[in-house]
Formats: C-alpha cells, structure tokens, sequence
C-alpha cells in the first residue's frame, strides 16, 4: 500500500493517510498503516517538523505569525 506525508494548512499539522491532504513530503509503501508510521520517522523531509503526542507532526510557527 501507498501512504502519504502531507502538509495540511488547514490544520497546521502533517498528516500521514493513503491520500494527500496538500503538500506531498514523501511517500512511504508499506504493508499497513502502522508500518508506515514506523517509516515516517525516517523520512528526513519531516526534520522540520515536531512531532506532538496524540496531534501529530505540527508545522513550525513562522515569526510574527499568531
């Protein structure tokens, strides 16, 4: 299976689903959802990013941004 690491504005947040929500980071194939969480630890297109328990991986607050 195909999954996706997407930037989703919205929700200011990176979301990992087998369908892009914006921004495609990478894509990762793996057998199933939990695998591919797995390997998104390792996607250095994430290093950007902080990861939040229970949210996900936030999109950095720019300067001046409220």
């Amino acid at each position: 299976m195909l999954f996706c690491v997407s930037v989703c504005d919205e929700d200011r947040r990176v979301i990992l689903d087998d369908e892009p929500h914006g921004d495609v980071l990478a894509v990762i194939e793996a057998a199933d959802w939990i695998e591919a969480r797995e390997q998104a630890w390792e996607q250095k297109a994430l290093d950007p990013y902080s990861y939040k328990r229970g949210y996900g991986w936030e999109i950095p607050m720019k300067s001046g941004m409220l």
